[in-house]
């Protein structure tokens, strides 16, 4: 519903008319159109409605803000948000964290040093470097044999080089990323082993010097389904 301000040009008009609502209407900031249209048909104080609409002013209200009520799980979602932002914050000062963030998860992230880098980077290059070798020599030997041995065209000569060369070529690196595969997975899996030091037996001699036995466990599970690792700890007093 549009509302239109009651100037004062508006207010005059109204209190010298013989509308039987003026007295309503001049206690109100603003009525509405359809009131200013009742007005009109009602009092004609003007020769056009739209003469009587330009006496007043498109009455615009204050905005106001509407705050929307938080539920449970809002708050909930909330709580857990913060928490977790605890957490990564601690688990930063903890590890060593990259100069540098982004909005990506980097807490599972493994700190590469420079050297480290420098020494994957040579085996990278060291690793392309061979499989060249390899394509190229398999590619030149079965150039030279289908020339001495069957005396093929050039054409079919090129053909059987470079599908064999391609071959080599896959062959080389389907081995090679199986043997990444492998490390990776060994990597993995020596990262989730835990060293448990588990106390057997204690020996109390004399009431003055105490021996522990300790059992060093390599632990294979993963520390997923590792809840709880129970000690035992046997007292001898001879």
């Amino acid at each position: 519903m549009t509302q239109f301000e009651i100037t004062p040009q508006l207010r005059d008009i109204i209190q010298v008319s013989s509308y039987i609502e003026k007295e309503k209407l001049l206690a109100q900031k603003d009525v509405s159109h359809e009131k200013l249209i009742e007005f009109y048909q009602s009092c004609h104080p003007t020769p056009t409605l739209l003469a009587l609409i330009r006496k007043s002013k498109l009455y615009i209200p204050t905005y106001e803000t509407y705050v929307q009520p938080k539920t449970k799980e809002f708050l909930k979602n909330m709580a857990k948000l913060r928490l977790k932002a605890k957490e990564q914050e601690y688990a930063n000062l903890l590890n060593k964290s990259p100069e540098f963030t982004t909005l990506y998860e980097t807490s599972n992230q493994e700190y590469i040093s420079p050297a480290k880098q420098h020494k994957e980077l040579k085996n990278q290059m060291a690793t392309i470097v061979n499989i060249a070798i390899s394509v190229a020599s398999v590619s030149y030997a079965i150039w030279y044999w289908t020339k001495s041995s069957w005396g093929l065209k050039e054409s079919f000569r090129v053909l059987i080089t470079i599908f064999f060369g391609l071959l080599v070529l896959i062959a080389e690196v389907v081995v090679y990323m199986g043997y990444l595969n492998k490390i990776e997975e060994a990597r993995i899996k020596e990262k989730r082993k835990k060293e448990v030091k588990k106390v057997i037996r204690t020996i109390d001699i004399a009431s003055s010097d105490t021996i522990d036995i300790i059992d060093t466990i390599d632990s294979i599970d993963t520390i997923d389904s590792i809840d709880t690792i129970e000690q035992s700890e046997i007292v001898e007093h001879t």
